[in-house]
């Protein structure tokens, strides 16, 4: 009787224990369940307003120095690291703003009381290994400048650019977004984790559980489906990268309660 009575208890409890590990980031910012701008000042605004974990967003560098948020290399058409800012911000986002400067969106970024993680992805340029290396040394030295690394993150699918930032902060978090390393060379190269697509997870059930082991943290991107936040909850998966930060926050109080 013992056992009839405590058993469903213990799976409750279970995946309460889960839900209060998960943490939510709002990939490039809290943008598409709003209709806003994705790596606009406006969607780290809302992922911030939501108290999300984190904000994701992806920092490129233009040809004169000018450290930008965006995701693509390109913007309305003109590959950013072959031109300046300003020839770039004649075109605006949809909402209004100016093309984020780096500076912009760690300050905004910064002022709220929740501290959400600013989850920084220097993006590797287009076959320029010298624009990499000035994008990752010039985005450490502005974080130092306004005295934010505490709250930052490193992601990248270049691993040089990692590299180059635990050499320079060997105390900064990053976290690699490729699925080419065995656990072993993520642990060799001294990063502090592995920020996988979720489809990786789902077909290496193991993953989780192996990277945990080898005290490595682990995320995931970018996870839409309630279904899958299940899966990679039960794996243990730590950080959820999505574009739905609002629905999957209310799907972690529901299981709470």
């Amino acid at each position: 009787m013992f056992k009839i009575i405590c058993a469903p208890f213990l799976i409750l409890l279970m995946n309460t224990s889960i839900a209060q590990e998960t943490k939510i980031i709002a990939h490039r910012g809290a943008w598409k369940e709003f209709n806003l701008p994705e790596n606009s000042i406006a969607s780290l605004e809302k992922a911030i307003a939501l108290k999300c974990d984190g904000a994701e967003f992806d920092v490129r560098r233009t040809i004169d120095g000018v450290l930008v948020v965006n995701h693509d290399p390109v913007f309305f058409g003109d590959t950013i690291q072959k031109n300046t800012y300003d020839f770039l911000n004649r075109n605006k986002l949809s909402n209004g703003e100016s093309l984020p400067t780096l500076e912009q969106y760690f300050l905004s970024g910064t002022r709220d009381k929740h501290k959400t993680l600013l989850i920084c992805e220097i993006k590797a340029a287009i076959k320029d290994k010298a624009q990499d290396y000035l994008a990752t040394i010039e985005t450490l030295a502005l974080a130092k400048k306004l005295k934010i690394e505490q709250r930052i993150v490193y992601i990248s699918f270049s691993k040089d650019i990692l590299l180059w930032i635990k050499e320079k902060k060997p105390k900064a978090t990053v976290l690699y977004l490729e699925s080419d390393l065995t656990i072993d060379a993520v642990v060799q190269n001294q990063f502090d984790g592995i920020n996988l697509h979720y489809t990786t997870f789902k077909m290496n059930s193991q993953l989780s559980e192996n990277a945990k082991k080898a005290g490595l943290k682990i995320g995931s991107w970018t996870v839409n489906e309630l279904s899958d936040l299940a899966i990679l909850q039960q794996q243990g998966v730590e950080w959820i990268t999505t574009n739905q930060p609002q629905q999957f926050q209310n799907q972690l109080k529901a299981v709470k309660q």
